[in-house]
């Protein structure tokens, strides 16, 4: 592989020079409230009392900081974003508010979108259970077809061929989410019919005061309303493209193999062994509670190497952020084993059983407002970072974004796409990679980044790697990365916007819960797993135990962990 090495620095080198200016900035003014990007930076010049941190020589970033997510649509979070508002600067935002958007279901039913709506604490934690996300599940979600008809009632070996696979050439009618969570939920719940209250929740979604925190950013920085993910399925596949521009022709986080062909694929380059081998630095940061790195294991082939070096908990990145040394490349994945932050809905099957006597359900703890929590932890770090000779809030750009739809409603059809491969040939289920997944949240938020910026341009999960390969001269990943657009759309502003005058961001409050650090608490022990934990530990133990079976509780997850998982990743410095 050819690359041009360059050390990390914190100046701005000819490459980035080359890069922004390619992009054509100019000034821009996007207001909301009433300030403009050039308001806010005469505001902070204007205060007596504040001293804000250097510039940098020209717009754009010394350090990228990418926090991804779990399982939402864009309809699903930010659908309604500007729903009781004009957009700003008379620009557009297809969300889902601007129009009547329903499904139908197969008896006849019309369920149209809505907002979610009951008990605080159920609404945070819909829908309920989980809708089905792989290959077969998101073809009926896309084109309403159940092909072949046996597959509305689907047995423990899965979908049938042709997986609800569309004719060539079929357009998206985003017709079949209500379909197909009732097919899943059958599935699920051992065949019980849902209600049509049940089966409603499949086009509900979050207003902007649910999410103040997310709505909060958006508003303030760069939304965009057509950032896909990269596959129609789940979350190995679309976490491996965003890396490795490739999901090595799986579609499936399980079937047809094993768990176990994530870890040996045979094509094992990645983003993070290019900026490696390019002399420029990255890190990965898991939660310190949960020991090990969904992505070290996805990429483990590649990046097995690095994992005491380059792995971390998020202690160290707070660490980092507040001492001024992030790396270039920073890539932040949520808690997804025990009462996970990661937003991904409660686990499918809701069991009703015992616990000393008393009643309870076996639904997996899950709540978007944890998730909001975290990301106000991580924009709050940067925006309060203040290094004169590290990374600082002025040139730090931080992205969020979801890694999947998981099976939310979204009312945009995903477009085609270029396939990975040079030579194009059927992968998993004869899936060709030539379209792209559902669209997903995602959001820069940058000192160069005008107010209340919405980015209309298509977008997919190759713009990181995209933006990454064209700052420093990196060979694209793949075909599909060639093509992929940088986030250099975002960044736009000839003069930063000084952080004291970014908004706070304010959480909502989150339920405690009995988990205790480093033990599960007896009265969790039973919880089932969320798919991305068991996935997580099932690529730990495909790793180092195959023969033993992945676990489904809190329980056997943590002793799981603890056995294999202790000591593997880099810990906090």
């Amino acid at each position: 592989m050819e690359s041009r090495k360059r050390e990390p620095e914190n100046q701005s080198g000819a490459s980035r020079r080359d890069f922004f200016r390619a992009s054509g900035i100019a000034v821009s003014g996007l207001a909301v409230g009433g300030l403009t990007g050039a308001a806010v930076a005469a505001a902070a010049d204007a205060d007596p009392g504040y001293s804000p941190v250097a510039p940098r020589s020209e717009p754009g970033f010394d350090h990228l900081v990418v926090l991804m997510f779990e399982n939402r649509s864009f309809d699903n979070l930010l659908g309604r974003l500007y729903e009781n508002t004009t957009p700003p600067n008379g620009q557009s935002f297809r969300g889902i508010a601007e129009g009547h958007h329903s499904n139908t279901a197969p008896d006849g039913t019309v369920v149209p979108s809505h907002v979610f709506d009951g008990p605080t604490d159920t609404v945070m934690s819909q829908p309920a259970p989980d809708p089905g996300e792989t290959y077969p599940h998101v073809n009926t979600q896309l084109f309403g077809i159940v092909d072949p008809p046996d597959n509305s009632h689907l047995t423990e070996r899965g979908a049938a061929k042709p997986f609800n696979a569309p004719p060539d050439g079929a357009t998206p009618t985003m017709s079949g989410f209500v379909t197909d969570y009732i097919i899943n939920y059958r599935h699920e719940q051992g065949g019980k019919e849902p209600s049509v209250e049940e089966y409603g929740v499949a086009m509900g979604g979050f207003s902007p005061d649910m999410l103040p925190v997310m709505s909060t950013l958006a508003r303030n920085f760069a939304v965009y309303d057509a950032w896909h993910c990269a596959v129609p399925s789940q979350t190995f596949c679309n976490r491996s493209f965003f890396h490795a521009g490739t999901s090595h022709g799986f579609v499936t986080n399980v079937e047809n193999g094993g768990i176990g062909k994530w870890l040996d694929p045979a094509f094992t380059t990645t983003l993070f062994t290019q900026l490696e081998e390019a002399g420029i630095s990255w890190r990965v940061y898991y939660d310190d509670d949960q020991l090990i790195s969904l992505t070290g294991l996805i990429h483990a082939a590649a990046t097995e190497r690095y994992w005491k070096s380059n792995f971390r908990g998020m202690k160290q990145f707070h660490d980092d952020v507040a001492r001024g040394t992030l790396p270039t490349y920073a890539f932040i994945e949520p808690r997804m084993i025990f009462n996970h932050n990661d937003m991904h809905p409660p686990v499918g099957r809701l069991r009703e059983s015992t616990v000393d006597g008393k009643p309870v359900t076996d639904s997996a703890l899950s709540d978007v407002r944890a998730g909001e929590v975290l990301l106000s932890s991580v924009y709050t770090a940067i925006k309060e970072s203040a290094s004169t000779t590290g990374s600082n809030a002025l040139n730090t750009t931080l992205v969020i974004t979801f890694d999947e739809h998981g099976g939310t409603y979204d009312h945009v059809p995903p477009p085609a796409a270029t396939p990975p491969d040079e030579e194009p040939k059927p992968g998993e289920m004869g899936f060709t990679f030539d379209r792209l997944g559902v669209r997903v949240p995602a959001i820069v938020v940058s000192a160069y980044t005008p107010v209340g910026a919405i980015l209309s341009d298509e977008m997919h999960h190759g713009a990181i790697a995209a933006t990454l390969g064209e700052l420093f001269t990196l060979t694209p990943l793949s075909r599909r990365n060639e093509g992929a657009r940088t986030i250099r759309n975002a960044l736009t502003l000839t003069k930063p916007r000084q952080p004291a005058l970014w908004p706070d961001t304010h959480p909502a409050y989150v339920p405690p819960n009995s988990e205790a650090q480093g033990a599960v608490h007896e009265s969790d022990a039973h919880h089932p797993l969320t798919s991305p934990a068991k996935g997580v530990l099932g690529l730990l133990l495909a790793k180092y135990e195959p023969s033993r079976p992945v676990p489904e509780t809190y329980a056997d997850a943590y002793e799981v962990l603890v056995k294999h998982g202790t000591g593997l990743f880099g810990v906090t410095e």
